[in-house]
């Protein structure tokens, strides 16, 4: 009966409707049904398409309900209709039963000691303060290859399987992308924020000021010897050292991951990092203290699409592009927006819309969806339903370029 189908439009003599190689995506974090009734599937042969999308736990949720979850998204995206994007977690929740290897130090160890000292949590402010557990080495063996399983199996497999069904029936452009990230970075807090942050019972305190990366420098053969002749040679600050040095290790920590996602069978245009190009906009004091602040090339590898957070003011759109640009990518993702002042109304909205789309981002992902009006970041009472609605009949007039 399938084939009988496929075969109709010919024994018809009509053309079947073209199917984009490389849509357009705007994606909403959530499920289908919160949306649906007021945007319906796109069709097939539409350059711009709406989704939805789901985020992963990596670190700590086990591959089997990983695979489980994953699973669940791409029966949904197949019986509604609409194409999926899924976020993947590098650093951020890492794994309860993390071990000693594993966890990121505080500083080098003194002779004699096999581990320097341990970070005890990361704090990071998401709109609210958020406390986690030590994050991750990512030069130790044996987080890497526990992450290599949790990809492989968890995610991967699933995807590359139904893939492989969807082209034979003219359906992947269901699958809009990975998202290999949460705004990857290392973990630096040299100073107390003021005010002192708290999240429920837990305080920051003196013991929070810290900045990490000493044992994946030390897994790569650095001790505080050798970066004080290093930076000394080449007549740079030991910081500015560490700093270069770590920029290097989260982005080949990213390639490793998105290489992962290739090799198992997911394209490389539907794979996308996720970095912060926040550094835009912050002054040099502010970027040498935030491991999150990297250069906008940070996020760019071979086996990927970059991806960025382009929430309105919160970076420079011309010097972003600029550096997409000069890393030699055309094609790229806002794998990560928000609603905020200055980008709310309908007109802000599609503006904000229209000109990443045409300066090459081929996926848009709103967050907030299911916030309650009035809260931060919340979709709902802002303009962005009648933005989203225009974006996807392609109205991108003079006025919104």
């Amino acid at each position: 009966m399938l084939r009988f189908l496929l075969l109709l439009p010919l024994l018809l003599n009509v053309k079947p409707p073209r199917i984009p190689a490389d849509p357009d995506y705007f994606i909403i974090l959530g499920a289908p049904d919160s949306f649906s009734k007021d945007i319906p599937p796109s069709p097939p042969e539409s350059q711009r398409k709406i989704g939805f999308g789901i985020v992963l736990f990596t670190l700590r949720t086990p591959w089997s309900q990983l695979r489980q979850q994953v699973e669940q998204a791409l029966d949904t995206a197949q019986r509604a209709n609409y194409p999926l994007l899924i976020h993947m977690d590098d650093w951020n929740f890492p794994p309860a039963n993390e071990t000693p290897d594993w966890a990121e130090w505080i500083g080098f160890p003194q002779p004699g000691e096999k581990h320097g000292p341990l970070v005890k949590r990361r704090w990071f402010d998401w709109g609210q303060w958020v406390v986690s557990g030590p994050p991750p080495n990512y030069e130790c063996p044996e987080f890497r290859a526990y992450m290599r399983q949790q990809i492989e199996n968890g995610v991967v497999k699933p995807v590359a399987e139904r893939l492989k069904r969807w082209r034979r029936e003219g359906r992947s452009y269901l699958f809009a992308g990975l998202v290999v990230g949460w705004e990857s970075g290392y973990y630096s807090m040299p100073t107390m924020p003021i005010p002192t942050p708290k999240s429920g019972s837990v305080v920051f305190d003196q013991s929070d000021v810290v900045t990490t990366g000493y044992a994946a420098l030390s897994d790569i053969g650095y001790n505080a010897k050798r970066l004080y002749t290093e930076a000394k040679k080449k007549g740079i600050t030991e910081q500015t050292l560490f700093r270069q040095l770590m920029t290097k290790v989260v982005h080949d920590y990213t390639e490793y991951l998105c290489r992962l996602c290739v090799q198992g069978g997911i394209p490389r245009n539907r794979v996308y990092t996720h970095y912060t190009p926040s550094a835009t906009i912050m002054s040099p004091e502010q970027i040498a203290s935030d491991g999150r602040l990297l250069p906008v090339s940070a996020a760019v590898n071979r086996y990927s699409r970059p991806g960025y957070t382009m929430t309105h003011g919160w970076m420079d759109r011309e010097k972003t592009l600029a550096g997409i640009w000069k890393a030699g990518r055309k094609r790229w993702g806002a794998v990560e927006m928000e609603i905020v002042p200055g980008c709310d109304t309908e007109q802000e909205c599609l503006n904000h819309f229209d000109w990443l789309t045409n300066h090459g981002a081929k996926v848009l992902c709103l967050y907030g969806w299911t916030q309650e009006k009035g809260t931060q970041f919340a979709v709902n009472g802002s303009g962005a339903m009648g933005a989203i609605s225009k974006w996807l009949e392609g109205d991108t007039g003079k006025s919104h370029r």
